[in-house]
């Protein structure tokens, strides 16, 4: 089972950073500030990919956003030892859910709902990024109307979901994501910056906010 898919069934949240770009600094700056998980960006220099992944202990994925691989590319991102994949739900072909070897994790947009999440759990899916926001709002405060989405979701769906932080979501917020139902968090550039003294900042803020949920 992938690491993370671990992760997200037996942790209250877990913390995923979305590396602002694909550097072993960085990977291991949000490793040792507490981050449950790192995401990497889509990128074909496998020697750099295969470098992060060797450099942290934690699990280690890759967001595929458009990028629309063949069946062949896929096994080669797999020997390289990635533990899950993010991929756009409007672009999934049968052959990305069908590999073996990574967690499946499927990113919602924000025309979800023309989706019937309640069969998704029968599909070779692991979990579902939650990046339901529309691109207007990328970036603004968290609302009442942002949080009911997520519980719509979580609770349409025996899958765990991931909230990644399209909103300006504050660390005291943290517990607010974990009410709607969510088993993740995702954090990348808007929030911890492209620095790795910004990085290392953020992210021990959001881990510490993480010890204050109660379940």
């Amino acid at each position: 089972m992938s690491r993370l898919v671990s992760l997200l069934s037996k942790e209250p949240l877990t913390l995923i950073v979305k590396l602002p770009e694909n550097s072993v600094e960085m990977a291991k700056t949000s490793e040792e500030s507490g981050a449950g998980a790192i995401c990497l960006n889509y990128s074909d220099d496998k020697d750099t990919l295969r470098e992060i992944i060797n450099s942290v202990k934690i699990p280690v994925g890759m967001a595929l956003d458009e990028n629309i691989l063949t069946e062949e590319e896929m096994k080669d991102f797999k020997k390289l030892g990635f533990d899950f994949i993010d991929i756009p739900s409007n672009d999934a072909p049968d052959h990305l859910l069908k590999i073996g070897g990574f967690g499946r994790i499927l990113s919602l947009d924000s025309d979800y709902s023309e989706i019937d999440l309640t069969k998704l759990s029968d599909r070779p899916i692991d979990g579902l990024d939650a990046a339901v926001i529309m691109p207007e709002d990328w970036g603004k405060e968290l609302t009442v109307g942002d949080l009911q989405q997520y519980i719509t979701i979580a609770m349409s769906t025996m899958l765990p979901v991931v909230v990644p932080a399209q909103k300006s979501i504050r660390a005291s917020e943290v517990p607010i994501i974990w009410d709607t139902g969510a088993k993740g968090i995702m954090i990348g550039k808007t929030i911890i910056g492209d620095n790795v003294q910004s990085m290392k900042a953020v992210i021990k803020e959001y881990r510490s906010a993480l010890g204050t949920i109660k379940q």
